[in-house]
């Protein structure tokens, strides 16, 4: 080492090198976080883009469904009091019956689309990926719509008013028909809503129409009679 040179203390090294270390760790936490935040946006957007088509996918179902309704239990057996599931019932043109269900899975926060029909077993047809909570509720009057109380309370529809009707299908049983609202709670990352569903076939009231064979005459009311006019003649002598 030359005159006037000096080389760097064991203490200035230790401190150097601690100064680097506490650089480079304030690099990876930066990177961390910023890698912890992007995937966060990232799976909320991926959040809201499957809620929207699951949104949209429901309402339009239910649009062509003849009854939406929750079943007293599964297509796998188990009890559906907590309305885990949601089904959707429907006929063909040759009346067949057929349904759909959307599962969800407690455990495994699946949601998962199965296909059924009486005397045929279910078969999931589709996973809709994972929510944090799905939840059916229903059957709501559709004054419920009215009622800042309920669950299916719409400021939309506050001063309607509407009878509650509803119709169970004999070659379905369980599934009910007519008015009423069902509404699912659904929660993601970045998301939480609440749906409004109700049937395509929604009537507020029925219309009986009366067959008859063979049918019936007119009636003909019969025409009033003609007033009958009287001439008088008076002689004068």
């Amino acid at each position: 080492m030359g005159h006037g040179e000096r080389g760097f203390t064991l203490i200035e090294t230790v401190v150097g090198a601690a100064i680097a270390c506490v650089v480079i760790w304030s690099l990876l936490a930066l990177v961390t976080r910023t890698r912890a935040a992007s995937e966060r946006l990232s799976a909320r957007a991926d959040a809201q883009s499957r809620a929207n088509r699951l949104e949209e996918r429901l309402e339009s179902e239910a649009s062509s469904a003849w009854a939406v309704f929750i079943p007293a239990r599964d297509v796998l057996g188990a009890d559906d009091a907590d309305g885990h599931e949601l089904d959707l019932f429907t006929e063909d043109a040759s009346h067949r019956p057929s349904a759909w269900a959307y599962r969800y899975d407690t455990s495994s926060h699946r949601l998962a689309r199965y296909a059924y029909a009486p005397g045929i077993a279910p078969v999931e047809t589709e996973s809709l990926g994972s929510y944090d909570a799905f939840a059916a509720h229903g059957t709501f009057s559709p004054s419920a719509l009215a009622d800042a109380s309920s669950a299916a309370y719409d400021p939309l529809f506050a001063t309607a008013s509407v009878p509650f009707v509803t119709h169970a299908f004999a070659e379905f049983p369980g599934a009910l028909g007519g008015n009423g609202i069902v509404t699912v709670a659904l929660r993601a990352p970045g998301v939480e809503r609440t749906l409004t569903l109700a049937s395509a076939t929604a009537p507020s009231a029925f219309t009986i129409v009366l067959r008859y064979t063979p049918s019936p005459a007119p009636s003909a009311t019969p025409p009033l009679p003609l007033p009958t006019l009287t001439a008088s003649a008076t002689a004068t002598p």
